[in-house]
């Protein structure tokens, strides 16, 4: 039984119904690989004496709760044994491991020895991770004197390591290849390891997510196997390491590593870069008042400034927001700086089901480029979005009254094991898709042995076997689903409730009906507009819950080019007047933007020689529309890398969310240089319109492409 097989049979056990789209969709193997694993699980079932797994004429694949028992079984056992074939991918991050962990001169006798397969299949193993790591500026070096080594900078060799390890534990959620290294070089325990560690983090309190408990857990034994004979190089070292000497992260460190090697001692800087670790993966706490909150604290502050002054958006709740952001920046701030690795698994998916959100996120963050010496993942930058999804949430997780409770008979129940803001995603979302249940606020997998309260039904991030702690149905749901995601939780909890979901219809049953009578533009649109019209509370205005593009905002009456004002001040005053004209925005609502920028200073200037203004909804917002300004001469807002402003689009919104798109796609526009020069030349307002209207639609055929 190989990775891909026990990836399939994992897909399986928490669901009821699987549709073959779906199979191949989220494990990416065909239709033909997965009858043949298919058949491969139904021989299993038959020698356990159950029923096998049948295709419907839908191409839908009922599994059983005894089925699913079968199959776990099978899992867990798997687990429990040394008789699995490591795929190719897994060979190579072996040898990887082996490289990195072992000191001694090791030979292509070797490698064959320990993965037992040929020495053709070695050396194309070889010459596959040769290639990779070429991408990563590292070689892979083979002589008579060393044997097969690597060469490069040790944090980039760290890095790689780190990397193998926590993408093979998010994507495959298996350990597998990396127990059989241990079990094979004698490495400290897995088990040891953790109570180690969780005794030394309870002592420090240092809070681990579970995922990310797991990861140190594994990159710990690794590496310090490696400390023994290999350290980093005092110019490898940002030069803000003495400040960490005060910091609790550095005692767990170095505690830890005195803890493993008693008799042998390990260099300052990979204390250090110990520490680094433990600080990129646990919590930011600003009560805590250490060395580097007014450092952590001044950029958080200037990501929340621009993040506002990008979106068009202000919020009241700026405290809470401010802390929640400070917990996850600190750690992101550490990782950037010792360009430690991370590793998304919703990455691709935020960038799809918040791309406009993604794209100001991204905007937002390229100031802080030089702080970190070069740019920021996207792995990180999709982090950044799904806590700005969650801290600028309009829903929020406060208890029902009694009078509301009453209406709810069902309670439920979230369980996250990533420990990420999307918990509070999941909550709004679940919560509208199942009004009928009420939804206790999300915990963590640590926390959900002291949960006491009476609950219905689960819905958990984890794979970890929740129903074994508790006997009460369990939905596995991703983190962020897409639209067959949502359905598929549907019909799960329409399964394990009791079909009491009955106004909940077969979208692509339904579809299917609509294409004899009409031509679909956009399947995917349709089927995710119908799916949350039977499946969540429809009484929200469609108002609300627009989005609104850009064209959406701009008319002619609100551009004025070739403007002459004499300060920002008038030119603000200027870019306004068609706006307060045409009912968009009230006087106070200019004033009130008037006297921001005299208190805060030209915040509203977000980029070379543009400024974004805009105030509080409340101050005078009356419908949702975008100004267009071109000054016949620039003039100076005070900002020093951004002065002088040429170019202003005043703005108003009468909520913080129905912009959004559109703000994403100025933003779009606002990086294309050849919309400068379009601005700079134009002189009629109509000219203006059509070629708005033009990038919109070209926007639209580069999606479509």
């Amino acid at each position: 039984m190989d990775a891909e097989m026990i990836s399939f049979m994992k897909f399986l056990s928490d669901k009821s119904y699987v549709t073959l789209a779906a199979v191949e969709k989220s494990i990416h193997i065909t239709r033909r690989q997965t009858v043949y694993r298919l058949e491969k699980i139904n021989d299993l079932l038959k020698k356990n004496g159950q029923s096998p797994l049948v295709i419907t004429a839908a191409k839908e694949i009922p599994i059983s709760e005894k089925t699913k028992a079968v199959i776990k079984k099978e899992i867990g056992t798997f687990y429990d044994t040394r008789e699995y074939y490591l795929s190719r991918k897994e060979r190579i991050i072996y040898i990887y491991m082996m490289l990195f962990a072992h000191s001694g001169y090791l030979t292509m006798d070797h490698f064959m020895d320990e993965l037992k397969v040929s020495r053709t299949t070695i050396f194309l193993d070889l010459k596959e991770l040769s290639r990779r790591l070429e991408n990563k500026k590292i070689d892979l070096k083979n002589n008579r004197k060393k044997g097969y080594y690597l060469e490069g900078s040790e944090m980039d060799i760290r890095s790689i390591m780190m990397r193998y390890v926590i993408f093979t534990l998010a994507e495959n959620q298996s350990s597998k290849v990396f127990d059989m290294m241990i079990h094979s070089y004698h490495l400290t325990t897995f088990a040891y390891s953790k109570s180690v560690i969780e005794k030394l983090a309870e002592k420090y309190n240092i809070h681990f997510v579970e995922d990310r408990l797991m990861e140190f857990i594994y990159i710990f034994i690794f590496m310090n196997s490696r400390m023994h004979y290999q350290s980093i190089s005092e110019s490898d070292m940002p030069k803000l390491v003495e400040m960490m000497a005060a910091f609790k992260e550095y005692r767990f460190a170095l505690e830890l590593i005195k803890n493993f090697n008693k008799s042998i001692k390990i260099a300052q800087n990979d204390i250090y870069y110990i520490a680094s670790w433990i600080l990129g993966i646990s919590f930011g706490d600003i009560k805590e008042n250490t060395r580097d909150c007014l450092l952590i604290s001044d950029i958080v502050g200037e990501i929340m400034t621009r993040y506002e002054a990008l979106s068009g958006s202000r919020y009241e709740n700026t405290e809470t927001i401010f802390i929640q952001l400070y917990a996850h920046f600190r750690p992101a701030y550490y990782r950037l700086i010792f360009k430690l690795p991370i590793f998304n698994p919703l990455c691709r998916r935020i960038q799809s089901e918040y791309k406009e959100l993604y794209c100001l996120v991204e905007e937002t963050m390229k100031p802080f480029q030089l702080i970190f010496g070069g740019e920021i993942p996207s792995d990180e930058l999709a982090y950044l979005t799904i806590h700005f999804a969650t801290i600028y949430s309009q829903k929020k997780t406060v208890p029902l009254k009694n009078d509301e409770l009453k209406t709810k008979v069902q309670n439920a129940l979230i369980v996250c094991s990533n420990g990420i803001g999307s918990s509070i995603i999941l909550y709004n979302e679940l919560s509208e898709m199942f009004p009928e249940l009420h939804f206790f606020e999300p915990i963590e997998i640590s926390q959900f042995s002291d949960f006491k309260k009476e609950i219905r039904i689960i819905f958990t991030t984890s794979y970890v076997s929740l129903s074994e702690l508790n006997q009460v149905p369990v939905v596995r749901v991703k983190p962020v689903m897409s639209t067959d995601e949502r359905y598929q939780v549907l019909k799960e909890v329409n399964i394990k409730l009791g079909n009491i979901y009955s106004r909940q219809m077969d979208i692509n049953s339904l579809l299917k009906i609509i294409e004899k009578h009409a031509a679909i533009s956009d399947r995917d649109q349709l089927s995710n507009d119908l799916l949350w019209y039977l499946s969540k509370n429809y009484h929200r205005s469609i108002q609300n819950e627009q989005n609104l593009h850009l064209l959406d905002m701009i008319h002619k009456d609100l551009i004025r080019l070739q403007v002459k004002a004499d300060n920002w001040e008038e030119a603000l005053r200027f870019s306004y007047e068609p706006l307060v004209k045409n009912g968009i925005v009230s006087q106070n609502y200019v004033e009130k933007t008037v006297n921001s920028v005299q208190l805060m200073g030209p915040y509203i200037v977000i980029a070379k020689h543009v400024a974004l203004p805009h105030a509080k909804k409340e101050e005078g917002a009356l419908q949702n529309g975008l100004g267009i300004t071109v000054l016949k001469e620039p003039v100076v807002f005070g900002d020093k890398y951004n002065d002088p402003v040429k170019y202003i689009f005043c703005l108003s919104a009468v909520n913080n969310h129905a912009h959004i798109a559109a703000m994403s796609e100025l933003v779009e526009l606002l990086n294309d240089a050849s919309f400068y020069q379009f601005l700079d030349q134009v002189q009629d307002v109509e000219e203006m319109v059509a070629y708005l209207e033009h990038k919109e639609y070209t926007q639209k055929q580069n999606i479509f492409l």
